[in-house]
């Protein structure tokens, strides 16, 4: 049905969107019957989500500092990854409407791919610059398909429902069955970290911050119907992520809740998004504040036991004095971190980490002027960060998507923060990447179609 008006009248002036999946017409019944494509597409979201977070290759263990300079790159997950790429690309092609594909066709998606091109052609490596970005796009492309496929919000609700427990199971069932493969053991680089649990998960920092997801996924679930599931799964992600030991992280998880929960408490969705953008500030002036000012470095110590960040003080140091030999168009795609340019260094005795050998710079947004520059990082934060924020204010105006759109924006703004101590764009499959961009392209359907309607 078309609409002269995308607004009903009325003193609300509420919009009305079609249906995410609206006009879709099934394969014949009497080949394959509707509700059986209605399972099909809810286990292929729940077996996106979980590919997502599990892989195809858990308990595989990594470290902060790598000496070979390889790109991170893993057979198993690469081959397998292409394939469920196709899988979900032919599940697309059967089942999203092609009006919702359409949708991505927005200024500044393009402007990001435009981007991402140059950088690969102007790379010094392109086929591995090239393998880097087809990964990526293949994790988002499932990313997308997770939350396209359900016909339904309650099927949606079923797919992370059961994504979600698969997650919960591995880790947990790891540190039942394998604990040496579960619990961080003792690294000459990382003594720190021996005995914190981190899962089916390569590293802690990585566990604390996608449990945090899982959880908030349980409250959105026990917000929408289900509440015993939600709650069990929102108490056992919140649990994992204390048993990881990262003070941050579990300082940022309740955050994150409270910034959302402004825009139900006075009804507007701008009231989260002011309160989003303070929070924003206040934690870039405690860490890289921490930098410049001894009072900051002398309350961190305090509060903290370590005015470092764990070493990180170190890394972004290095990394803003690398920013001004290339501000424009950074160093290129995957091409800072592991490579000559930090490789061929002089050895910096007098820092407490080695940067040479660190495989990033724990700091989104250093890394993105780092990588792309002032030109093309400005594109991606205004994907990641800006763009987002004003979908949710869109979203919110819509009744039947404001607790889904809660749910997406909730993850949003804990990445928004994680990222001043962390390093995960375009970050091929690191689940990290993979639930900051399935939260965007969450945003960015609430705001254009119905989610909360059924989608027939």
């Amino acid at each position: 049905m078309r609409h002269v008006s995308p607004y009903i009248s009325g003193p609300q002036r509420r919009p009305v969107l079609s249906a995410l999946q609206g006009g879709i017409g099934f394969a014949r019944t009497d080949v394959i019957s509707p509700g059986a494509l209605r399972l099909s597409a809810i286990v292929l979201s729940a077996a996106g989500l979980a590919l997502m977070l599990i892989s195809f290759q858990p308990f595989v263990h990594s470290s902060l500092v790598s000496e070979t300079g390889g790109d991170g790159g893993n057979v198993v997950n690469q081959v397998g990854f292409l394939a469920a790429g196709l899988v979900f690309a032919l599940s697309m092609m059967c089942l999203a409407s092609r009006k919702v594909l359409a949708s991505l066709l927005t200024p500044s998606f393009l402007l990001l791919g435009l981007v991402v091109a140059y950088m690969v052609a102007s790379s010094p490596y392109p086929d591995a610059a090239m393998r880097g970005v087809v990964l990526t796009l293949i994790g988002m492309f499932i990313a997308f398909s997770t939350i396209v496929l359900p016909r339904s919000e309650r099927d949606l609700q079923l797919a992370l429902l059961f994504g979600a427990a698969a997650v919960l199971a591995m880790s947990y069932g790891g540190l039942l069955l394998v604990p040496d493969l579960a619990t961080h053991g003792y690294d000459a680089y990382e003594p720190q970290h021996s005995g914190l649990w981190r899962g089916h998960f390569s590293h802690k920092n990585i566990a604390g911050p996608v449990m945090c997801v899982i959880a908030i996924f349980g409250l959105y679930l026990a917000r929408s119907g289900h509440r015993l599931a939600g709650w069990v799964i929102f108490l056992a992600g919140a649990l994992f992520v204390l048993k990881t030991g990262s003070k941050t992280t579990s300082g940022f998880f309740p955050l994150s809740i409270m910034i959302v929960w402004m825009a139900t408490l006075f009804g507007r969705g701008s009231a989260a998004i002011v309160v989003f953008v303070l929070a924003v500030c206040a934690v870039a002036t405690v860490t890289l504040g921490s930098l410049y000012s001894d009072t900051i470095l002398t309350i961190i110590g305090d509060l903290l036991g370590d005015d470092t960040y764990t070493g990180r003080a170190t890394l972004w140091q290095f990394s803003i004095s690398k920013i001004p030999e290339k501000p424009w168009l950074g160093f290129g795609l995957y091409n800072f971190w592991s490579t000559d340019n930090v490789f061929l260094l002089d050895k910096p005795f007098e820092d407490a980490w080695d940067y040479r050998f660190i495989v990033h710079g724990h700091n989104n947004y250093l890394d993105i002027l780092l990588n792309l520059g002032f030109v093309g990082g400005s594109v991606l934060l205004w994907v990641l960060y800006v763009a987002p924020m004003i979908n949710y204010a869109k979203a919110r105006k819509i009744p039947e998507n404001r607790k889904l759109a809660d749910m997406f924006f909730t993850i949003v703004v804990f990445m928004a923060l994680l990222s001043f101590l962390e390093t995960f764009f375009l970050a091929r499959n690191d689940p990290l990447w993979l639930m900051h961009i399935f939260a965007v392209f969450g945003l960015h359907l609430a705001a254009r179609f119905s989610l909360g309607q059924s989608r027939r």
